[in-house]
């Protein structure tokens, strides 16, 4: 570039000089305008961009202060040097590291250089030159030499700028070429090229309904405990390709391997006839054809679950459907929604639906159930129990939905409406009451620290007892200590459920600091006519007389039972003798 912008330059000042007489003067430009010549011919044949800089960089520093040294020194051509400046700004433009400093400390040098030998030149070359021709030739050089810096400058930053833009451009079409390459990994099944799992999630995050043929073959271990997982994979390639051509002719179908040994179709049917007349036809075609692979020929056999629930449940709902034709020995099974009805599916996205509807318009209730003390009758007790009231106004026990509650990860929802309602409900009046808790409540810091503020913020504690349920399963003992210890200080107490089911209860006793034990109902059932469970009986009545704690009979049915224990000794009753679990501390005439 400054071979372009100055050689022309120079040329002309030359032939200036010559037509004024000053012919030394005049060699200097043209030889520069010369020697530019010929390294930008060399740098065309050898293309050595370094060359050519240090070249053109030297030449521009040295040559105008030896043009204005011929010509006298500073006193006639002080404004020649301004052409120097282009070799610093050169540098600093191609170099912003040290070395470009020392193209402009060598320019700050030949300055001084010059003001010291301005006297000497001044008194031994003597050029008469008229005020005017000084002052155009200031003007030109000024006016020329800092035009060119600025161009230079600019061309310079033009070129950094498209740099710039070509490197953005480069990165961001790397960044594309990436993008697609992790899409495609992301939602592309390396093994057969069809969609896979994340994109069939991706393509059913949609308000357009759909439904969903899962195709699941069976026994497919098999292949690859018999013949290697290197054929296995063959075999999922050939079936792929057996799916795709099977499918491919429908325009609103779209198939995906949804696991190692599943694939799924996605379509927008959802005429129940046609979906089963699709899954119908593939499993002839399946039983009719075989797969071919080297020298073998394996043949698959397949079990379909269809699906035409909402979308965020078809998979889900299909894989329910596969099993439960596996269970029944089909090869095809639908979903409905009997199939959720089924004791085997009681806790299944039915109620998971429910549970969180419930929670949302306040369908979650406390019932209470009666404590009877046998010495003082007046002086009642009550165990808070979740229900759940359904849409139909159909109440709901907790056998039905708590472990899917747990498995959805509602449970903490119930745990804390369960702890509220309680507490709202005997606010303003003198009963005790008693609230269930799970080991893993215990040792759920959410739950407890929950369980606190709610005891700071009712102020009712000393009429609080906390229920322990799964006292078997105790294995924290530290935390679980700790957790009573803390309520206690609360002036709360404890109860045992199910107490005398297991032999470690008597041990749990001593570390659990309990106050209450409630004796199992399947002992008390079969109290007034089993003598090994009244003889059990009697050995826990006489235990917690030793260790102060009161005993309590769960499951309690009929009056013979109820006089049995108090004959035994126990201390309270509860069960349906006296009431069922009702919805209000009053009574009420709801049934269970």
């Amino acid at each position: 570039m400054v071979p372009v912008i100055i050689s022309p330059v120079g040329f002309i000042w030359s032939l200036i000089y010559f037509g004024l007489g000053e012919h030394f003067p005049a060699s200097i430009p043209m030889f520069y305008t010369v020697a530019s010549i010929v390294t930008v011919l060399i740098f065309s044949k050898t293309k050595d961009i370094i060359f050519i800089q240090k070249v053109q960089m030297t030449l521009i520093l040295l040559l105008p202060f030896m043009l204005m040294w011929s010509l006298g020194g500073f006193s006639q051509s002080s404004y020649i040097f301004i052409w120097a400046f282009f070799a610093p700004v050169t540098a600093l433009i191609h170099d912003k590291g040290p070395k470009s400093l020392y193209w402009l400390y060598s320019f700050i040098g030949l300055v001084i250089f010059s003001a010291l030998i301005d006297q000497w030149l001044e008194n031994i070359i003597h050029i008469e030159m008229s005020s005017t021709a000084v002052e155009v030739f200031y003007i030109l050089n000024i006016s020329i030499a800092l035009s060119g810096i600025y161009f230079l400058i600019r061309y310079f930053t033009e070129e950094k700028d498209k740099n710039t833009d070509e490197q953005l451009r480069i990165k961001h079409d790397a960044l594309l070429e990436k993008t697609e390459e992790l899409k495609h990994l992301l939602y592309i099944d390396s093994l057969t090229g069809l969609k896979n799992r994340n994109a069939l999630y991706d393509d059913i995050n949609t308000d357009k309904e759909k439904s969903c043929i899962l195709i699941n073959i069976d026994n497919f271990s098999h292949i690859n405990n018999l013949y290697g997982e290197d054929f296995g994979n063959q075999v999922l390639q050939e079936f792929a390709h057996l799916l795709d051509s099977f499918y491919k002719k429908a325009t609103r179908n779209t198939l995906y391997r949804f696991s190692g040994d599943e694939f799924a179709l996605i379509t927008e049917e959802k005429d129940t006839n046609k979906l089963t007349e699709k899954a119908n036809a593939l499993q002839k075609r399946c039983s009719k054809s075989s797969i071919k692979i080297d020298d073998q020929e394996i043949s698959l056999s397949i079990t379909i679950g269809i699906s035409k629930e909402e979308n965020t449940h078809l998979i889900s709902t299909a894989n329910m459907a596969i099993f439960a034709a596996r269970k029944e020995f089909k090869s095809l099974k639908l979903y409905t929604e009997e199939l959720s009805l089924n004791s085997e599916y009681k806790n299944n996205l039915k109620w998971i639906r429910e549970i969180k509807s419930a929670i949302a318009e306040d369908r979650i209730r406390m019932f209470y159930q009666p404590i009877v003390d046998h010495q003082h009758p007046e002086h009642k007790k009550f165990e808070t129990l979740i229900r759940l009231i359904d849409k139909q106004g159909n109440i709901v026990t907790p056998y039905y939905f708590l472990e899917i509650a747990k498995k959805a990860k509602l449970y903490k929802q119930l745990a804390k409406i369960v702890i509220t309602k309680s507490f709202e409900a005997f606010k303003d009046n003198d009963y005790e009451f008693s609230i269930n808790l799970t080991i893993d409540d215990i040792l759920d810091q959410e739950i407890t620290d929950f369980i606190v503020m709610t005891l700071k913020k009712y102020n009712i504690s000393e009429r609080v007892i906390f229920e322990i349920v799964e006292s078997e399963s105790i294995e924290n003992f530290d935390e679980i200590e700790e957790f009573i210890t803390m309520i206690k200080s609360y002036g709360c107490r404890i109860s045992i459920d199910d107490f005398g089911t297991g032999y470690s209860n008597f041990e749990h006793l001593m570390r659990l600091q309990a106050d209450f034990i409630k004796i199992d109902g399947s002992i008390i059932k079969e109290i007034t006519h089993d003598k090994r469970s009244a003889l059990i009986t009697s050995v826990i009545v006489a235990f917690a007389k030793e260790m102060k704690i009161e005993t309590i009979g769960e499951f309690v049915e009929t009056k013979e039972i109820n006089d049995k224990l108090i004959a035994l000794g126990v201390n309270k009753s509860q069960g349906y003798y006296f009431d069922k679990p009702l919805a209000t501390l009053e009574g009420s005439d709801n049934d269970d």
